[in-house]
């Protein structure tokens, strides 16, 4: 996307890269309206933030300090520091206004679905997430090492971060809300919220909302890629029905990075991730983004 933002006497288009995932359960309405609608909202929220602040600038006469959008305070950094504040508060802002949304049409229609959400937002070498429910994000890291006899490039000492929690109704901080709120977690095949639900965080799931289940991102704060980052994995729980975040990232490397560019591309790299978990049994919803990072950078 290209979203404006205020330089030195002009306006500045800064380009930021979107990727999400939306895992729907209960029906599609909930996932199927948060990926239509993410990318009006995020713009939405971003020129309506970008203009107060200006405009509260403008008033205090005062171009050399910025606004803290979040807590009205002033602040001594530099530009982007202020765009990354400005776009994770439109990114938690947008996941707010899609929840309110479907939840005001499920009320009308009599809908009863709901939707995961794991959102990164990209800017030249750094990224942010926001995480809501069972799907992951992962860091796969490694040094390249030519192999000299096959023109090939061995991967060596493989990393594998796993950035985000999953929201599961028995993880103690989420139980005590549930328990709270007059809900109650029993194990059906897995922890559930009332018996019903298997994740105690989404947006949608309206019926269950007075019982603690919430749409409020987890989020990872900015951070800058590393020489060492080859790979920034999104993928939904079904992949790991069958897959540890270990064997997905073994998956992208293998034991060979071979050179053809189709090997190497991401859309075909994810295709390997959701074929080979549906090869291995899995029976969930697969969906895998795969964005490959080169020299510090989105490639």
């Amino acid at each position: 996307m290209k979203l404006p933002f205020s330089g030195k006497d002009v306006v500045e288009e800064v380009t930021v890269g979107v990727a999400a995932i939306f895992d729907g359960h209960g029906g599609e309405e909930a996932s199927e309206l948060a990926s239509r609608k993410i990318l009006d909202y995020l713009f939405m929220h971003v020129v309506f933030l970008e203009y107060n602040r200006v405009r509260l600038i403008s008033k205090n006469d005062s171009e050399s300090q910025t606004f803290d959008i979040s807590h009205g305070t002033s602040l001594g950094s530099g530009h982007n520091s202020v765009r990354h504040e400005l776009l994770q508060e439109a990114l938690l802002r947008t996941v707010q206004d899609i929840d309110l949304e479907f939840n005001q049409e499920a009320r009308e229609k009599g809908y009863v679905s709901g939707s995961t959400a794991i959102i990164v937002l990209l800017v030249d070498d750094q990224f942010f997430i926001a995480n809501i429910g069972d799907s992951k994000a992962l860091l796969c890291s490694g040094q390249n090492q030519a192999h000299h006899y096959t023109g090939s490039t061995l991967v060596k000492d493989l990393v594998v971060e796993e950035l985000t929690r999953d929201h599961h109704p028995d993880r103690e901080d989420e139980k005590a809300r549930i328990i709270a709120a007059g809900g109650i977690v029993s194990w059906w095949g897995v922890p559930r919220v009332n018996g019903i639900l298997a994740v105690s965080r989404a947006i949608g799931d309206v019926q269950l909302k007075r019982y603690g289940v919430i749409a409020d991102p987890d989020v990872v704060g900015w951070r800058r890629f590393k020489p060492e980052n080859r790979y920034l994995v999104l993928a939904s729980d079904g992949i790991f029905e069958v897959f540890t975040p270990h064997d997905v990232c073994d998956l992208l490397h293998g034991k060979t990075l071979e050179s053809s560019s189709e090997v190497r591309s991401p859309s075909s790299l994810a295709d390997r991730i959701s074929r080979s978990a549906f090869k291995a049994g899995s029976t969930d919803n697969l969906s895998v983004i795969v964005i490959g990072i080169l020299n510090n950078t989105v490639s």
